[in-house]
């Protein structure tokens, strides 16, 4: 099979695509590959064995129609096979062969009512690891059709949580006979573009970007949360001034206590400038109105997506009663997670592009110093309002939606490999 598919893999690729494992892992760095080399075992298991199925998997659909299936095509146009294409069912069916499917993790109770004989979870380890231990159950429990060889299930992911994650509990702390994992850094992938690593480096702290480039476990919950952070370094005496044309204040939702954060920026640098507690919506737009004059300042409020529904203390939705006031409110469908919320303010502190005013701001200051990590190894939460993490999730609504950490994007053509 080697020799009848011309496949341009890399050494890594060439490794999961052929492993004969059932249960292989491809733990890669950004850019390594994995998709390309996640995609390929399932097309060699489709033509090694005519009419089978198989199952590809990503964090959500949008993924899956802008990366798997296309990527898949691709894959197939440079083996000249035919193939349609039905982009409602997300269901690629191979002339001669079988369909492979593609499914989200975003609905893991919706991954029923089919079989295939082989799988594939990409970026599983973007997901918690309690949620990608159910995602796994739900994928496994597909793979029963009968192939006249052992089902498989393999998983292409950048190791995103860490020691505390899915994939190195099962693959890299202790595997049982079956798992085998396989290592591809970034750099293994000749086809990237000329300064891709250097832009990893950028965008990310040092500790994530070395396991974005080598695609190595690392501990991510053996210091602070914020353990960039320090008061002195990044301590600006900046103040609010009657020539900041733009306030913005970010701010979580809680009962019993609403931290709000008010941020300026220069040369795209974010300063908190300012931070109060509010007992409720009305009386967060009450201070907002007696602390800023909206006739100098345009105020845009960056909330948790949580008040968009049910309110903390009022009737109305929390984001309905500040707009009323005439304030501009910027707010995510969802909240992101709390790691993406996470990594986008250390990659700011790790490369000195977030300051605070520690004297304006001491509440926040303590909380960047103090929050540290639960047995499960998730930012500590804490019952009583307003603590430590309401101080950190209001800092982090803003910056997450104005700086959020973007991975490095690669434009694949059908030669080279793919991401």
């Amino acid at each position: 099979m080697r020799s009848f598919v011309q496949l341009a893999l890399t050494e890594p690729q060439e490794d999961f695509v052929f492993c004969a494992d059932p249960y292989p892992a491809m733990c890669a760095g950004l850019g390594a590959g994995k998709s390309e080399a996640g995609i390929s075992r399932l097309l060699i298991k489709m033509l090694s064995r005519p009419g089978i199925n198989t199952a590809y998997y990503m964090p959500t659909y949008d993924l899956l129609r802008l990366r798997a299936m296309p990527g898949t095509e691709s894959i197939l146009l440079r083996l000249g096979l035919g193939y349609t294409t039905n982009r409602s069912e997300y269901r690629i069916h191979i002339k001669g062969y079988g369909d492979m499917i593609f499914r989200s993790y975003d609905r893991p109770e919706r991954i029923v009512a089919y079989e295939v004989a082989h799988s594939i979870a990409d970026e599983l380890d973007t997901l918690p690891y309690d949620k990608a231990a159910y995602v796994w159950r739900k994928i496994s429990e597909r793979n029963r059709q009968q192939c006249g060889e052992r089902n498989t299930a393999g998983n292409v992911t950048t190791p995103d949580q860490g020691y505390s994650g899915f994939t190195y509990s099962k693959w890299g702390k202790n595997p049982a006979p079956g798992y085998t994992l396989i290592k591809a850094a970034t750099t293994s992938n000749p086809f990237l573009p000329d300064g891709y690593v250097d832009q990893i480096r950028a965008n990310y702290d040092p500790v994530l970007a070395e396991m974005y480039i080598n695609g190595d476990f690392v501990s991510l919950t053996q210091n602070k949360v914020y353990h960039f952070f320090d008061r002195k370094k990044h301590h600006m005496d900046r103040v609010i001034t009657d020539d900041d044309s733009v306030l913005h204040v970010s701010i979580d939702f809680n009962v019993g206590g609403c931290c709000a954060v008010t941020f300026v920026i220069d040369s795209n640098i974010p300063i908190a400038v300012d931070e109060f507690v509010s007992n409720s919506t009305e009386d967060f737009v009450a201070r907002l109105n007696a602390k800023y004059d909206k006739k100098k300042h345009k105020v845009n409020i960056y909330p948790d997506a949580s008040g968009k529904a049910e309110s903390s203390n009022a009737a109305a939705s929390d984001i309905a009663i500040i707009r009323s006031h005439g304030y501009h409110v910027d707010v995510p469908n969802k909240n992101p997670f709390i790691r993406d919320r996470v990594n986008s303010v250390n990659a700011l502190l790790s490369h000195t592009r977030m300051m605070v005013n520690t004297d304006k701001c001491q509440r926040l200051t303590d909380a960047l110093e103090a929050q540290g990590y639960d047995t499960k190894g998730q930012p500590e939460k804490f019952k009583d309002h307003p603590s430590i993490d309401d101080w950190t999730d209001s800092m982090g609504y803003f910056i997450h939606r104005k700086y959020p950490v973007n991975r490095p994007v690669i434009v694949t053509s059908v030669q080279g490999a793919a991401t």
